[in-house]
């Protein structure tokens, strides 16, 4: 029968329904043996025990709620079944019924944020706000109580990349953990010296100078964010950061791709790639990567699911040369965008050419570098044919990377007498860093 049909009027031929029957409710088994009792009678005892089980909890129920609820007769249990699963089920609707009366006298719930506190004075060095810890990620920064509104939270994170705001946190646990029991929230004495014990840590970890860098940086974010002094400006801390970077000779050491390799490795795509198609398309890829001086996740995507990389429209082809547009990159976390200029070239191998070979032959999709089956081209996938194609030419391709593109362009810019001016106008870079990039004695 139907759960929750209305039974029928009682008729000719048609057997009566007691009331449990017309609610949906299976009757209990009869037994084969013998009773001193009726089936009946034993259904009515047995209904009986489950109405002191349920007495309180139709109390206070109104008849419509009853008859709303027999509708439903997966909420009812047989007759059959024991008394002790019967208190169970009481039980849980009980403990159901608590939890949401508690729910309704606190109000809306709101998210706790984890805090470091300081044992000292008992205030918050770490981190206070409205913001869960379970939206900032694993191991992410704790929310910050700086006195603002807790809705201009997510407005401070979204202030640099999400990566950056992870790494970030990781370095300001790592501290507060060294600041426990110390007044660093009263005195500017005791943060330095937990600096100090930061900074110690990190070298007897081995930790290289340009790392080490990076975490006094990430430490300065929160310092500043607090309203404290930055210790990456004192000049103890500065001299040590200087010195350490000094002995630390082991650094980044990829060599460049210079233009001379760039042709051998566009004459060998032929002999590594599949199909002319596949030739064209990493050919064009290496000839972008070198001449724009680009990063690869400016270039290609990271992944299948991941936005980034160059769209068919960020291409424009000239008579002089393309026009390039990076939507969003490492500096520009924004996504303001940028446009700028690659030039032909009457040399062995031309950007230009280069691309409108790939052009001709390219099938459709919303990137433009992509397989063709149509697929995207992914940056493993960029660095693999790199060096596959490194191996061909004799190269020892565990010594080249993505990004030595971009240090091959600063090295040959440098090496053909470019003022710093025009070096930093060809890589778009903002600072003199681009001098760590001019590794003219590791080229081959």
């Amino acid at each position: 029968m139907a759960t929750g049909v209305r039974a029928p009027s009682q008729g000719a031929g048609t057997p009566a329904l007691d009331s449990r029957q017309s609610a949906g409710i299976r009757p209990a088994r009869r037994s084969s043996s013998s009773s001193s009792s009726s089936p009946r009678e034993h259904r009515r005892s047995r209904h009986r025990k489950r109405d002191r089980h349920g007495s309180k909890r139709r109390s206070y129920r109104s008849r419509s709620s009853r008859r709303s609820r027999r509708s439903r007769a997966s909420h009812w249990r047989s007759p059959s079944s024991s008394d002790s699963s019967s208190g169970r089920s009481h039980r849980q609707e009980s403990s159901r019924r608590r939890s949401i009366q508690r729910m309704e006298r606190q109000g809306p719930s709101t998210p706790v944020a984890r805090e470091v506190s300081c044992p000292e004075a008992n205030a918050p060095i770490g981190c206070t706000g409205t913001a869960h810890s379970g939206a900032l990620g694993g191991g992410g920064m704790p929310t910050v109580d700086l006195g603002c509104p807790g809705d201009l939270m997510p407005l401070i994170r979204s202030s640099i990349a999400p990566s950056t705001w992870k790494a970030y946190g990781k370095v300001w646990e790592e501290w507060c953990f060294l600041a426990e029991g110390k007044p660093v929230g009263s005195s500017e004495e005791a943060r330095m010296q937990v600096t100090m014990g930061f900074l110690s840590k990190m070298y007897s970890m081995g930790v290289s100078g340009s790392v080490a860098r990076n975490r006094m940086s990430a430490l300065a974010f929160h310092l500043k964010l607090r309203g404290w002094p930055d210790s990456k400006k004192h000049f103890l801390v500065s001299q040590i950061l200087k010195g350490w970077r000094r002995a630390n000779k082991h650094g980044d050491n990829r060599r460049p791709i210079s233009f001379d390799l760039l042709v051998n490795l566009v004459k060998a795509t032929d002999s590594v790639c599949d199909s002319k198609y596949e030739a064209a398309l990493t050919s064009a890829a290496f000839g972008l990567a070198f001449f724009g001086a680009m990063r690869v996740s400016e270039i290609v995507p990271t992944a299948l699911n991941k936005p980034g990389g160059l769209r068919r429209e960020d291409i424009l082809i000239c008579n002089d040369g393309l026009r390039i547009r990076i939507r969003k990159s490492k500096t520009d976390q924004e996504g303001r965008g940028t446009w700028f200029p690659i030039f032909a070239i009457n040399k062995d191998i031309c950007p230009l050419m280069l691309i409108l070979n790939y052009t001709r032959v390219r099938k459709d999709g919303s990137q433009f570098f992509v397989h063709e089956n149509g697929v995207p081209l992914v940056s493993g996938q960029f660095l693999a044919i790199l060096r596959r194609t490194l191996s061909m030419v004799g190269m020892p391709a565990a010594e080249f990377g993505t990004h030595s593109f971009r240090i091959g362009a600063a090295t040959e810019a440098s090496r053909a007498g470019l003022f710093e001016s025009e070096i930093q106008r060809v890589g778009r870079w903002r600072s003199r860093c681009f001098n760590r990039y001019i590794r003219p004695d590791l080229l081959l």
